[in-house]
């Protein structure tokens, strides 16, 4: 079957193709279309101050995890969760007010109140009206990723999709939260 690297999305080894886009090689799962690697192909950045990570989901238990991973790794100066959309959007637009810089959001997709997809399109019209670089969005979800899912986040660039695994045992879900961490230090965070 050729070359198969590790997709989190589909949670196997998968084949994968390789795309130029950007000034830069992607690595991305035939199956499902999630991109398992950047390969850099474009001068490093200068590495940016650390600002805010964004965090949505209902569950208090999967926001715990993925706040202490978060400040663990040092992703972010700043790290603040929200147990709906409604009260994620209310802070961004404080911060958008602030200039505050906001490195990513983690937004689950159902959630009280505002889902996760309404969230991030309000997040899109804030960052058009105040004419700010769109923030990193992924969706951290247990839901599949179909192909609405995969057109909202064309829609919603840069957007990405990690399926939380629908296995309730604590420990698989903290690995998927470490997997999700490492990915997004790779493809969000210069290394320092």
């Amino acid at each position: 079957m050729g070359n198969t690297q590790y997709c989190l999305c589909c949670d196997e080894q998968v084949p994968f193709s390789i795309v130029e886009r950007n000034e830069r090689k992607e690595s991305i799962c035939v199956y499902c279309g999630f991109t398992l690697e950047v390969l850099k192909t474009w001068e490093p950045q200068k590495p940016q101050e650390k600002g805010y990570a964004l965090v949505a989901d209902d569950s208090k238990y999967t926001r715990k995890i993925i706040e202490d991973l978060l400040k663990e790794k040092s992703f972010s100066a700043h790290i603040m969760s929200f147990e709906n959309g409604l009260e994620l959007m209310s802070a961004y637009s404080r911060l958008l007010t602030e200039k505050e810089s906001v490195d990513l959001a983690i937004i689950d997709l159902n959630m009280p109140v505002m889902d996760g997809i309404t969230a991030a399109r309000t997040m899109r019209a804030l960052e058009t009206q105040n004419k700010v670089k769109k923030v990193p969005i992924v969706f951290f979800s247990a839901e599949k990723a179909d192909e609405d899912l995969k057109k909202q986040m064309e829609n919603l660039e840069p957007a990405n999709y990690v399926n939380k695994g629908s296995d309730p045992d604590p420990d698989k879900l903290a690995s998927r939260v470490e997997f999700l961490i490492g990915y997004l230090m790779e493809k969000y965070r210069q290394k320092t």
